[in-house]
């Protein structure tokens, strides 16, 4: 259900957007990147150019993602700003090993978020907040040449869009990357562990992470707040394909890629009654998507 996830947003503004959405003859694969930032290192550490370069010490790794997924409640830089709003230099970073540069950038509109406990619209975020990007981003290096991916950038909570769109309509999420998490490009103020609780729920293939999540007080307040869809416990087993070392990605000195299989030892539990927007929102996606699709963005 990928797809349906791509064809919600496609209210036709974007030109670029419409022909991939329409081009998915199978089910997307969908690599998501919570807290992403601006770092599109994962153009290069999810290509099949590199992962031959450093192969999986046991099993596979999975088929390559189509587009990208990345979110992000914060907007940081402000090169990125003007690119995406004003139009400026396209090429967003370049250190002389690698570049990477911005093109057809369509802006699809705005996604409808009710107001989150911590993040609401204000006046100094609402010229990007909940709002949705659609771009295609370049990476060139010398020892791997150029690569480009289809990004779409939707400037919202993680776990909000997790929770009350991403499961709600049963998407795959085929790669999860969770590096920085809150603490680098992205600059939130949780590790991120919640995310393992849903890897199965989204049908996560490969898990890719740098091992500093950790349960603290917003883990438990993000898996209470969505308890009646996210699991209260992880049901997954991890196996790990391949270990790099981190120091060019992540303050940690490694970056793992871990396989992901259901745990049977483990029967999902949710705890109901908490909160039921994301009903609201299934109801309203499932109408959007068999009728007007476009009323889902603003």
């Amino acid at each position: 259900m990928s797809t349906q996830f791509l064809r919600l947003l496609d209210n036709r503004r974007g030109v670029n957007y419409s022909a991939f959405v329409s081009s998915m003859k199978d089910e997307a694969r969908i690599a998501w990147y919570p807290s992403a930032g601006t770092d599109f290192r994962t153009l290069f550490y999810l290509n099949n150019a590199f992962l031959g370069s450093s192969p999986a010490i046991e099993g596979e790794d999975p088929k390559e993602p189509d587009i990208f997924l990345y979110t992000d409640y914060a907007l940081n830089d402000n090169a990125f700003e003007k690119i995406l709003f004003h139009g400026g230099n396209p090429v967003i970073h370049d250190d002389g090993r690698a570049k990477v540069t911005l093109s057809n950038i369509e802006y699809l509109g705005r996604i409808d978020f009710e107001s989150y406990p911590d993040y609401r619209l204000t006046e100094e975020n609402k010229h990007f907040f909940n709002r949705v990007f659609y771009f295609n981003a370049t990476i060139e290096s010398a020892d791997f040449g150029s690569i480009t991916k289809p990004i779409l950038y939707i400037f919202c909570c993680n776990e909000q869009i997790c929770s009350e769109i991403l499961l709600p309509v049963n998407a795959k999420i085929s790669h999860i990357i969770h590096v920085r998490y809150g603490h680098g490009f992205g600059g939130g103020n949780s590790s991120g562990h919640w995310i393992q609780h849903v890897l199965y729920p989204l049908q996560c293939e490969i898990y890719i992470h740098d091992g500093l999540s950790h349960y603290y007080e917003n883990e438990y307040r993000i898996i209470s707040y969505y308890s009646e869809i996210i699991p209260q416990e992880p049901l997954t087993i991890l196996k790990t394909i391949r270990e790099i070392d981190g120091r060019g990605w992540s303050d940690s000195t490694r970056i793992i890629w871990q396989s992901v299989k259901r745990n049977p030892d483990i029967s999902p539990s949710y705890l109901p009654e908490s909160h039921m927007r994301f009903r609201r929102l299934d109801l309203q996606l499932q109408r959007n998507y068999e009728s007007d699709i476009s009323h889902f963005l603003m």
